[in-house]
Order: structure tokens, then C-alpha cells, then sequence
């Protein structure tokens, strides 16, 4: 064949640059039924690989057509799609026969998952569409391609940019380089899982933990109040799990892992094992102490469990985290429950269900029960303040808080995050919580509702009381 080919105005625009895959004769015959000559030319004279500076890739449909095909199912008797280019950000160009003398190039962009059509003519989108700057920049933006390239480098054959999304919602860009298959691949496969049904709820503890550590861990199924601990202990909160086995004479295991929501897997598995001693204090309680030596694999806060304080309640053995009795003294205080369920372990068998538990913490044991630690941190008898100090209102419409001082501060026991409410009986309905810490003068944050103008309908005033204890 002599003269230029038919898709000469995009080799024009889009030279070809790098490494160039050809074309063999059994592929151009593969498909000679199913795509337009022209592109067939073009593969014949130029192959497949990256073409001009905005680096549009010819690809080998052959390698595609799989992945085309799990991203849009088409009945045996649906228009025909073929794969024929991606863009440097991995949007996927393909070719559809509509009719016998019907034909568009649409594309698939796998991270947005959306589709659309780019030329009613292979030829007209090659030579026009994606030969014009003006069109071409709509779809693969000059100045994304910039610092893609400045940040991740220039692209192989075969790779893409890969435009992280979850940073890209908070405003933050980050650009990789990606095997252009795999990334498709992998994109397709978050669908596939967002499409699965939640993984049936384990039977027991045992079949919720993964498999290598139930051996382990079987063998110190007992519970012995004596000077050494002896048995299981668990922690659930949402999806995270943390057991722990104590052996009666001063060594330890503890596993953490996560159940995969939509398989049910154990996944982000760290086990730890090692001595631990129990040491009495001066005010009575018994106080675990282990040894967690963290790894590069760790995670900072798993040495957050090295001091626990031993409980007993109505039968029930409880440990709590020496670091967390501030916190769970709030709870108790506030709403009667001991606070975040990450903050304590309970008693346990592997046999036993894994317990659903509710994230803002069990009901609060009898004051009583308590060790002297978290007693002393607890006020049996609610704390009562009065409104000082009410901020301007900003007059924002979103704005929810409002935020007010009042005349107790950390010196009275007040703490970061701690409730205040109106007292029962008192015709005022304020809630809010603890959001800046004084000595003598805390700041609270008062949930505010408004009217349809924007207005605070019934907020705090100077005066109003509140109490860390509606009862």
C-alpha cells in the first residue's frame, strides 16, 4: 500500500513514542471481521504502545478483551466491544458495532465507572477527537498530566497514572505509576466486592479468629481468679478484634485481627507473646502489667494494652486498660455505660459467640465493683454547673454547636469530652460536651437547633445549669 494511511492526521498529532509492540499477522487476521480496516492499518504500520505527548496507548485487544468484558456483560447476541486504547490515566477506549453500518468509540473510566461516547466514527474520533487539543484536553487534562509526570515519572508500556480517589475527596493528590491490567483488574474486583452480601456472622470466637492461632490459644481456656490470671479475654470493637491469653504462670499471648465484612477472612493479623507480672497496689487493686515488644509490623497503639486493671463483677472477669479509666469514668458518669468497648476485655471461651458489641460499651458494673483506680475518678454524685459565658452566635445556618463557658474547670473534675446536660425537671433541654479544658472555667459545646431564618431556637444562656448526670 502506498500513501498515507487513513488515520495519518493522529500518527501526526500523536508521533509514537518509545518501545513499539508489533502487530502479528495472526492478530490483524483475528480480527479482521471485527474492527474497521483503518485501525488494522494502523496497527500494521505503527503497532501497539504510546503515541504523542499526551500519551494515548494502542493496545492489544487480545490482552483487553477479558477485563472489557467483565466491566460490561453483553448478551451472545449485544453489539460488538472491542478494546482499543487507554489514555494515561487509565480510561479504556473501545470499539462498538452497533449495526451492520453502525459504529461508535466510547469509553469506561474504572475509577468513576462511568461511560460515555466519544465519536459515532472510529475514524472521525482517531483523526479529530483525539488529534484536536481542544477536544483531547476534555478528557486526558494537560496540566494532571504534568505533574503526573513530574511526581511518578513517564509511563512504560503497558502502565497508567493512578489518581489515588480517597485522597483526591479530601483534597490531597497522589499520583502513582500502575500496571495498567492489574489496575483494571483490581478496580473491578472492588465492584464485584461491593456487590457480595455480608459475610454470615461467625458461630463461635474460634471460627472468627484465624485458623493457625486457635491451637495456641485453645490451650488456655480457664479462668482463675488466683495471683496469676489464668484464661481468655476478649475485645471487640467494630470490626477489630484483640484476644488474650494468659497462661497462670507469667506468660502471655495476645492476637489482633479484623474480620473481613464481606468474606468473613481474618485479615491484618499481629500476634504478641511474652512474660507478664501482677503487681498489688497500694489502694488495693490488681494491676496486669505485660511485656509488648513492638515490631516493624505493629501498629503504635497495640502497646496500649500493657497495663490492665483485673475486675470481677456478678461472676464476670473484666480487664480494663490502665490508660482508658479517665475516659471510661465519662461514661459512667454520662450515660451509665463503661465506655468504648475497646477500652476492656472480657472473660471468654473460644466456643462462645463472638459478641456483638456495642461500640459506646456494656452497662457500667456497680459502683462498687470498680477498681479503687476508676472509683476515684468517678462522681457518685453528678456535677453541677452553671452557664457563665455564651459565645456570639456566628449566624451560620450549618453551624450545630455553640459553643458557652461554664464555672467548673478541670480543677472540679471536669474532663475533655465529658457530657453536660440540663437537669431532669429543670424545663431546659441543653446537651453538649467538654470541648475546652481551664482550670477554673471549661468550655462546652451546646448542641443548638435552628429555625428556618437560622436562628437558635431555645440555646443556652448565662445562668442555665448544667449537670454531668441528668439522673
Amino acid at each position: 500500500m502506498f500513501g498515507r494511511i487513513r488515520l495519518h492526521a493522529f500518527v501526526k498529532a500523536n508521533p509514537p513514542q518509545g518501545e513499539r509492540i508489533p502487530a502479528t499477522a495472526e492478530l490483524l487476521a483475528r480480527h479482521a471481521d471485527r474492527l474497521p480496516a483503518a485501525l488494522l492499518e494502523l496497527w500494521r504500520k505503527h503497532g501497539f504502545g504510546l503515541y504523542g505527548r499526551r500519551q494515548i496507548s494502542l493496545i492489544d485487544p487480545d490482552l483487553w478483551q477479558p477485563v472489557l468484558d467483565r466491566w460490561i456483560v453483553s448478551p451472545p447476541d449485544g453489539a460488538l466491544r472491542v478494546p482499543i486504547a487507554l489514555t494515561p490515566f487509565g480510561t479504556l477506549l473501545f470499539y462498538r458495532r452497533l449495526t451492520a453500518t453502525d459504529e461508535d468509540v466510547a469509553t469506561l473510566n474504572p475509577v468513576t465507572r462511568s461511560s460515555s461516547v466519544l465519536s459515532w466514527d472510529l475514524a472521525e474520533c482517531f483523526n479529530r477527537v483525539l488529534s484536536d487539543p481542544a477536544q483531547v484536553d476534555e478528557f486526558i487534562r494537560p496540566d494532571m498530566l504534568e505533574v503526573a509526570a513530574r511526581e511518578a515519572g513517564p509511563l512504560a508500556p503497558g502502565e497508567v497514572y493512578h489518581v489515588d480517589p480517597m485522597l483526591l475527596s479530601m483534597q490531597m493528590l497522589k499520583i502513582t505509576r500502575a500496571d495498567a491490567l492489574a489496575l483494571h483488574r483490581d478496580l473491578r474486583a472492588q465492584v464485584d466486592r461491593e456487590q457480595m452480601p455480608p459475610a454470615p456472622p461467625a458461630a463461635s470466637i474460634a471460627a472468627a479468629m484465624p485458623a493457625s492461632h486457635r491451637a495456641a490459644f485453645a490451650a488456655f481456656e480457664a479462668d482463675d481468679a488466683a495471683a496469676h490470671p489464668r484464661g481468655l479475654f476478649l475485645s471487640v470493637y467494630i470490626d477489630w478484634r484483640r484476644l488474650l491469653a494468659f497462661d497462670g504462670e507469667g506468660r502471655y499471648r495476645l492476637l489482633f485481627w479484623k474480620n473481613d465484612h464481606k468474606t468473613g477472612e481474618a485479615l491484618e493479623v499481629r500476634h504478641y507473646e511474652g512474660p507478664y507480672r501482677v503487681q498489688q497496689t497500694a489502694a488495693g487493686d490488681r494491676l496486669l502489667e505485660l511485656d509488648i515488644a513492638l515490631r516493624r509490623d505493629s501498629l503504635g497503639s497495640d502497646a496500649n494494652d500493657e497495663r490492665l486493671y483485673l475486675m470481677r463483677s456478678g461472676g464476670q472477669a473484666l480487664l480494663l486498660k490502665a490508660d482508658s479509666l479517665e475516659d471510661m469514668a465519662t461514661a459512667i458518669g454520662g450515660r451509665g455505660s463503661l465506655g468504648r468497648s475497646e477500652d476492656y476485655f472480657r472473660a471468654v471461651r473460644l466456643g462462645d459467640p463472638l459478641p456483638d458489641e456495642d461500640s459506646d460499651g456494656m452497662a457500667a458494673p456497680p459502683f462498687d465493683d470498680l477498681p479503687a483506680a476508676l472509683q476515684a475518678l468517678v462522681h457518685r454524685e453528678p456535677l453541677r454547673t452553671t452557664i457563665v459565658e455564651v459565645a456570639a452566635d456566628t449566624g451560620d445556618a450549618d453551624d450545630e454547636t455553640l459553643m458557652v463557658r461554664v464555672d467548673l474547670g478541670s480543677s472540679s473534675g471536669l474532663r475533655m469530652n465529658m457530657p453536660l446536660m440540663s437537669p431532669k425537671g429543670s424545663g431546659r433541654d441543653l446537651y453538649g460536651w467538654v470541648w475546652e479544658m481551664d482550670e477554673a472555667r471549661c468550655g462546652v459545646g451546646i448542641e443548638v437547633e435552628r429555625d428556618a431564618a437560622g436562628r437558635i431556637v431555645g440555646g443556652p444562656q448565662v445562668g442555665d445549669v448544667l449537670v454531668s448526670r441528668a439522673d
